[in-house]
């Protein structure tokens, strides 16, 4: 891209003066054109440098402004302009114009001929883009070739600062920084300089993810770029300009340049827009990789909780100094990923979950295998034996703080645990697996009376539902109680058996129930009479008031698991 910037550093503009819209000297400019005529602006295509003497505006009685406006609306980049032959002093009308639609108007010196002007630009723009060619074509070589060599995102990152002088930042589709790398100091000062906070802060994120052009990206339309400024107190505006990272019609994230250092150029631009070929080819195998990294895992967690433990992966694993000889906690975790209307994002949610996880699970144990099929992790923390009476509270409050720090990427109630019981015997891992899986099939289904972590010792008596193996049996139980308030549900749109189920969670209290419900007492009243003509058995009687307890709790289940 060749902008009026650049243009005027050829030599035919040595003695030029910008006369009005400044701000926009960074527009793009594909060619140049004369007019000399009212009607000029209809024959433009869009991105000309439009030259001109503009006698005609101060022969005629054309508003002032109108000359000008044409030209913007028809797609000009910019007028140059002889003043001094016709005009003199270029009319306020006119510079109010360009201002306000940043348009520059360049004055020109009257002693240069329109053919020197065309000649000298053409040759300027020819061999402009030849330089700008082989300059991507030289930065695309060389990033692949570091793609190839197996370098890391970071180095890449490193190469880009390196080029534009400024400071580069790749993000994922959800806008979490995946590198960052700048021309001066270390990563950790940059990452600590109030200018790069102000970039990564949640303010901006939102404003990004709340732009058109994210909106846009979202539905996989490749935008050319975004461009925002930094707001920093008593500091001028820092420019940040992003572009998507696509490949194949897939949106990896995106690549920043930020403004820190110096003002960037057209020609940097370029090199970033450029460069996206080769992070999304690193970030492509950077993927392929962790995804074979997880398979393995997940293969390990299987062998392990099945006591194999002489398989190929177990010995592979081996020279990672995992000890198979300690006792170990099954976790179960299930992240309720959003239904998106398409597949353009590869997101790191895989990744940030695991990392947020492992991280506050490693303040208290010291080895933690994690693996992962789709949304489903499943977790082994292995434990000291004289842990085991305060392992499963250990692993609750860190898995809790992990979701609280996950909720802000995430949103909340994304995510359902269940954790197993914790064993001396190491043999007994299985066990545990079994315990947390029953234990996140009720968190999932009693997320709002239960929370989003549930320990398989506080499922209570859902353990009995779990226990009983013949679901034909429990199903039985279940219409036998409550298949009548079923039918009249069904026929009359009503909601008896839910009325029911939350009047014995709230111990038979009818204005507990009614605040449950969000309805008055009365109406509450209302049900539960109509519930007890249903009813074989009194309510009043302990042990048929927790006989509909279990057979509503059961009958849950038996939608879900069963």
């Amino acid at each position: 891209m060749i902008t009026i910037q650049d243009v005027l550093n050829a030599d035919v503009f040595q003695n030029y003066n910008v006369l009005a819209g400044e701000n926009g000297l960074l527009r793009e400019v594909t060619t140049i054109t004369i007019a000399e005529v009212p009607d000029a602006a209809k024959w433009l295509r869009g991105g000309e440098l439009v030259c001109s003497t503009a006698f005609f505006i101060s022969n005629t009685g054309l508003e002032q402004s109108e000359w000008v406006e044409s030209l913007i609306i028809n797609g000009a980049s910019a007028l140059a302009i002889k003043t001094s032959r016709f005009l003199g002093v270029l009319p306020k009308s006119i510079i109010e114009c360009a201002n306000n639609h940043n348009f520059p108007i360049i004055e020109l010196d009257h002693e240069v001929t329109w053919p020197a002007i065309i000649e000298s630009f053409m040759d300027y723009v020819t061999n402009q883009r030849i330089k700008i060619m082989q300059l991507i074509e030289d930065v695309q070589r060389d990033l692949i070739n570091l793609v190839l060599e197996n370098n890391t995102i970071q180095t890449l990152v490193n190469k880009i600062s390196e080029l534009v002088g400024n400071t580069i930042i790749i993000e994922d589709a959800k806008l979490n920084v995946i590198a960052v790398s700048n021309v001066e100091g270390d990563i950790q000062s940059n990452l600590d300089s109030p200018v790069f906070k102000a970039r990564i802060n949640e303010h901006f994120r939102q404003n990004v993810l709340k732009s058109n052009f994210y909106k846009a990206v979202k539905m996989g339309e490749k935008k050319e770029h975004l461009e925002i400024n930094l707001n920093l107190p008593h500091s001028e505006k820092i420019r940040n300009y992003m572009f998507p990272i696509f490949s194949n019609k897939t949106i990896y994230g995106f690549i920043s340049l930020l403004e820190s250092q110096q003002i960037y150029s057209s020609t940097d631009l370029m090199v970033l827009k450029n460069s996206s070929t080769a992070i999304a080819l690193q970030l492509m195998k950077q993927y392929l990789n962790q995804q074979t990294y997880r398979k393995k895992n997940l293969a390990l967690i299987e062998d392990i909780i099945h006591g194999r433990i002489h398989t190929q992966i177990v010995f592979e694993y081996d020279f990672l100094n995992i000890n198979l000889a300690n006792p170990m906690v099954a976790v179960l975790m299930d992240y309720a990923e959003p239904n998106l209307e398409n597949n353009y994002f590869w997101e790191r949610s895989e990744d940030l979950i695991t990392m947020t996880i492992r991280k506050h699970l490693y303040k208290h144990f010291n080895q933690v295998i994690i693996g992962n099929n789709g949304s489903l992790f499943t977790l082994l923390v292995s434990f000291q034996p004289n842990q085991i009476e305060k392992v499963n509270s250990l692993v609750k409050e860190a898995v809790e703080h992990a979701l609280a720090e996950l909720a802000k990427q995430f949103g909340e109630d994304k995510f359902s645990i269940g954790i197993g019981g914790a064993y001396p015997q190491p043999e007994l891992v299985e066990k545990s697996f079994k315990e947390a899986k029953t234990a996140l099939s009720v968190a999932k289904k009693c997320k709002i009376r239960r929370g989003n972590v549930l320990l398989f010792e506080e499922i209570g008596i859902h353990r009995i539902i779990f226990m009983v193996q013949d679901t034909a049996k429990i199903r039985e139980f279940c219409d036998d109680l409550l298949l009548e308030l079923k039918k009249y549900d069904e026929k009359n749109s009503d909601v008896l058996l839910e009325t029911l189920h939350e009047f014995l969670l709230c111990d038979c209290v009818v204005k507990e129930t009614a605040k449950k419900m969000f309805v008055h007492p009365n109406t509450v009243t209302y049900r539960i009479k109509k519930i007890k003509q249903l009813l074989k058995h009194d309510l009043a009687l302990p042990e048929f008031k927790m006989a509909y307890l279990f057979a509503l709790e059961a009958n849950d289940f038996l939608k879900e698991l069963f």
